[in-house]
């Protein structure tokens, strides 16, 4: 019968199905009623019966493999140069054979294919010949090379192959439980294998998993170009458009394009939806068709008329575990991954129109590396904007110059307002802030304060008191000022007027922008940081805590913000005497930051250093001395001596050595932390300060009281109050306490750390 459209199709496939349901008495009344109302419609319809009944009698979908070309092909049979060994396939067009080279020339094992004899008589020795000639057009890494072609002395053509050992594609990526990336890269191999064919004008028309082998080292091969389609042959054209003709029902219907079904034109879209069914399979373990057994007229139904599930919702719950296990997944993963890209671009390989689907296996491969990579792929999913823009392509010429002009005009206007308003914005901004910088320098002027020397103190103070006034008409501006200067404060060690300062920003920063950005985030960090400095610690934890949470779902687990956080929480959770809860903390925090920033960054250092004071606080000095020389020893290493992390690594390792008895050892590391601070830093910087104390707590041991009353008084006016008001009560100076110029000096601490509070 002549071909059908797929319009004829598609009214012709529900009398069809009615037809196929009912018994051969019930059919022929049926034909007999319908003959009389449509005679052309029954006529098409009966032949379409008989085809099926013929389909059906052959075993169109499951017969076993055909009857080999001839009886006399036998191991040991010498054919050319190659003799054979054993049988390793049965196909449409003939067997092959595995052989090996057997005129001593050289060694190979190859693989010959044998033209069946009854398929010699309707042409098929010239289809096998047009085979040779494809091959041989062919070289690519992924292509089974053709090596010679002949006839048999009993006249029929074969060809030797390169044999491949290797799995079919679907059983090696399930045999090694492949995740899907690695699938698609595989599948990219295929592509490039057909997208060469396809640039020699060659569609294979037969890609299916069995014609696709990988190897034990992953190299994949495409197998068996005996229905390939020449697109062109300048020799022998006619002869060409016959044998294509002839071959075409050489075909795997489970992975037919409609095309080939319906006896449409057979195009390289043709290879593009075979592999897209491949893609489906290798993706889902599933047919597009869903899940079998099924019949001749069920799979050309399915492949004609009905749109596959997306891959995203091909695997059912009942099958997953197997499913899933061979991805190394499980399912709601494997959808979610599926779903969005995956799921658009195998549908546009599937498309019934050859036309809708990609229009290269180039194109095809491009979206799938740009899936890899992240990137925006071409294929649009099937929704209303899709809709719309075919309704556009159908319409351009009136719509396109309509939608030119009118978003010439809004993109004007729109570009116009925004630049307006942001220069509006920033000239405003940037007014305000010289006004705000020439009110607080106004402290240096020599007209306001006469005879009197300014300090950062002052200017700092003096800003603090004019920001309320200076910049009330931009509470986003005041509040990131506030934040500035709170951290100047922190960083002087004028912690309370760094809290008062960075808690407005706080609730100036909740009412004007999102409380998750990430200035927020670090003020609320130097927040936590100075309520810790100053001993409040339930509020200190209380605030880390939060803010762990916050910079998590903000920034990830693993953002170094997040992790220094944790860090200081692990500190103060130590000062409140949970010191083994603070050490699992930290150790956890130093794991994470040794893999993801590495053993030497500088957050990594800092993590080991508050870790080793840890384990001095919790009672195990021998551990924090071991951390705290190998600290040390990596800080000179990569920094240097005279860094500000390397002189605090060499005061922590000081103090630890002095709380493990070895105070001779002590005291040398700590006078040469202090000259090197005494050199490199201010003659009243406050670690300086620390520093002198740390020594001192040394000499009084080893009862050099003189040197150690005499850096004591040095460093209590830099001191902060809470070590200065604690000095009578410090375990390192109790066998001084009778001691009269100790209690004078401890008179004297209390009194500065008084007017510190007071300031």
């Amino acid at each position: 019968m002549s071909k059908l459209s797929p319009e004829r199709w598609q009214e012709i496939s529900p009398y069809l199905d009615q037809a196929l349901a009912l018994t051969e008495q019930e059919r022929a009344i049926w034909f007999e009623s319908l003959r009389a109302e449509k005679p052309e419609l029954a006529a098409t319809l009966n032949d379409l019966v008989e085809e099926h009944g013929a389909l059906a009698q052959e075993h169109f979908l499951d017969r076993g493999p055909a009857q080999p070309a001839s009886e006399a092909f036998v191991p040991g049979r010498t054919i050319g140069a190659y003799r054979l060994i054993l049988p390793i396939g049965q196909g449409g067009m003939g067997s092959v054979w595995l052989a090996e080279r057997s005129d001593g020339r050289f060694e190979r094992r190859v693989a010959i294919k044998f033209l069946n004899f009854a398929l010699v008589a309707h042409g098929g020795a010239e289809r096998f010949k047009r085979e040779g000639s494809i091959l041989a057009r062919l070289r690519d890494p992924h292509i089974a090379e053709l090596i010679d072609a002949g006839v048999t002395s009993n006249g029929e053509p074969y060809l030797v192959l390169e044999h491949v050992e290797g799995e079919h594609i679907d059983e090696y990526c399930d045999r090694r439980a492949l995740d899907v990336d690695a699938r698609i890269k595989l599948f990219l191999d295929v592509l490039g294998a057909v997208d060469h064919a396809h640039a020699h004008l060659i569609v294979h028309r037969d890609i299916k998993p069995s014609n696709v082998l990988v190897r034990s080292d992953g190299q994949v091969k495409l197998l068996d170009f005996g229905i390939a389609k020449l697109l062109t042959d300048d020799a022998t054209p006619a002869l060409s458009t016959v044998l294509t003709a002839e071959g075409g029902g050489a075909l795997t219907p489970q992975f037919a394009a409609p095309e080939q079904i319906a006896g449409g034109a057979i195009t390289t879209a043709t290879d593009v939806y075979a592999l897209g069914v491949l893609l489906y399979m290798l993706l889902t373990g599933r047919h597009p068709a869903g899940p079998g057994p099924y019949s001749a007229a069920d799979l050309v139904k399915a492949v004609l008329e009905i749109e596959p599930r997306r891959a995203s919702d091909a695997i059912e719950s009942g099958e997953a575990k197997t499913i899933t296990a061979k991805r190394s997944t499980a399912l709601d993963k494997l959808r979610r991954h599926l779903r969005g890209d995956l799921d658009t671009i195998i549908a546009k390989a599937l498309k019934k129109n050859p036309a809708e689907r990609y229009g290269s296996v180039t194109a095809f491969a491009d979206d799938l590396h740009r899936y890899l990579r992240y990137q925006p792929i071409t294929a649009r999913p099937d929704s209303a904007s899709y809709r719309l823009q075919k309704y556009v392509r159908r319409h351009w010429a009136g719509i396109t110059a309509a939608a030119v002009l009118v978003l010439l005009l809004v993109s004007f206007a729109v570009v116009q307002a925004v630049q307006l308003r942001r220069i509006t914005r920033e000239r405003n901004r940037a007014n305000r802030i010289a006004d705000f910088m020439t009110g607080i320098f106004k402290v240096s002027d020599p007209n306001e304060t006469v005879g009197n020397t300014v300090t950062a103190r002052d200017v700092l103070d003096k800003a603090a008191n004019d920001i309320d006034t200076g910049l009330s008409k931009d509470p986003e501006l005041q509040s990131q000022m506030m934040r500035v200067m709170g951290r100047a404060y922190l960083n002087l060690g004028f912690f309370a007027r760094a809290q008062a300062l960075l808690q407005r920003s706080l609730q100036l920063g909740g009412a004007t922008g999102d409380v998750r950005d990430r200035n927020t985030l670090n003020a609320m960090h130097d927040l936590a940081w100075a309520l810790l400095q100053q001993g409040q610690l339930a509020e200190a934890e209380k605030l880390e805590r939060s803010l762990v949470e916050m910079q998590r779902r903000a920034l990830g687990s693993g953002h170094p913000d997040t992790l220094a956080t944790m860090g200081e929480l692990a500190f103060t959770l130590c000062q409140k005497g949970k010191c083994a809860e603070g050490v699992e903390l930290n150790r956890e925090v130093l794991e994470k930051e040794k893999r993801m920033l590495g053993p030497d960054a500088r957050d990594t250092l800092k993590t080991i250093n508050n870790l080793s004071i840890m384990l001095a606080e919790s009672g195990q000095p021998e551990q924090a001395l071991a951390l705290g020389k190998d600290s040390l020893e990596r800080h000179v290493r990569i920094f240097g001596p005279d860094n500000i992390g390397t002189i605090n690594a060499m005061i922590n390792l000081g103090e630890f050595q002095r709380d493990a008895g070895h105070n001779d050892d002590a005291i040398n590391t700590l006078r040469r932390a202090l000259e090197i601070e005494t050199r490199v830093f201010q003659p009243d910087q406050m670690e300086t300060a620390y520093t002198r104390y740390a020594l001192a707590s040394v000499l009084v041991r080893t009862t050099q009281l003189d040197e150690a009353l005499l850096l004591l008084s040095e460093a209590i006016d830099r001191l902060p109050p809470r070590i200065a008001l604690g000095l009578g009560d410090d375990p390192l100076f109790a066998s001084q306490r009778r001691d009269s110029r100790f209690e004078a000096l401890v008179v004297h601490a209390k009194l500065q750390a008084a007017r510190q509070k007071r300031d």
